[in-house]
């Protein structure tokens, strides 16, 4: 039986109760910005601090930005995964603030990653640590064949080093803005997956976004709270010329 994840629609009438409703969540402190997820006592793998680079243009980024169906299979270097990311997700600001805009400022997105081939990194499952910069190993080893059973999107490409999923937290964001919450998270992933997909080209990577993956497996795996939503999936390996891409 599939689960209805209310998805309210604002007009005149209903958009006074639900503005009270924000502002009786900030008025009692339910609003406020939590700490970045982490997971303590797990192996961690510290990434590198990077600066930002002075040059590149958004303009040449953007125009050849495409999706390949071909990827390569090695795990990009250290310095190339820090500064993707650093630079899409990390933790830059007060409170948390960061490259990806966020509804009240409540810092609800959490990044996995699904590491197919081991390098500096064994293969497995990670989560992204943004204040930290580091990856914290949830579970060792992963095979794309297994991950396929949950992404059957995966078959439309061939290769790919890793899986970008992202998370929600959508108790923390239902506090506030109750049935909305989803919209809004819906959003910040488009944004954050556009962050991976851009960062990716400026580095000779390439991100895929998929849209064909099981919600609820893939949060199992990944030992999710029941809060959390998967919102987005994305393979992402080396730039392999093909003669077919899609936009």
């Amino acid at each position: 039986m599939t689960t209805y994840i209310p998805l309210l629609e604002l007009d005149a009438a209903s958009y006074p109760e639900w503005r009270d409703l924000l502002v009786a969540a900030e008025t009692s402190g339910e609003a406020l910005p939590g700490e970045p997820r982490s997971y303590p006592g797990y192996p961690c793998w510290s990434l590198d601090r990077v600066r930002p680079r002075l040059w590149g243009s958004l303009d040449v980024v953007l125009a050849r930005r495409r999706c390949l169906r071909v990827l390569g299979t090695t795990l990009p270097p250290r310095k190339l995964l820090s500064r993707v990311l650093q630079a899409g997700h990390g933790s830059t600001g007060p409170l948390s603030a960061g490259p990806v805009p966020s509804a009240g400022g409540l810092q609800a997105l959490e990044l996995y990653l699904v590491v197919f081939e081991p390098a500096w990194l064994p293969a497995g499952l990670y989560h992204y640590d943004r204040a930290r910069h580091q990856l914290a190993q949830l579970a060792a080893g992963a095979h794309r064949a297994d991950w396929g059973q949950r992404v059957p999107s995966l078959g439309l490409v061939r290769g790919g080093a890793l899986l970008w999923v992202l998370v929600g937290d959508a108790g923390r964001v239902a506090r506030k803005y109750g049935d909305r919450a989803v919209r809004f998270l819906l959003q910040e992933a488009g944004h954050l997956m556009q962050n991976l997909c851009l960062l990716s080209a400026t580095v000779g990577l390439v991100t895929v976004p998929l849209g064909g993956y099981f919600e609820r497996d893939i949060a199992r795996r990944l030992m999710l709270p029941k809060t959390d939503l998967v919102l987005y999936v994305g393979l992402c390996g080396s730039a392999v010329p093909s003669p077919r891409s899609c936009a």
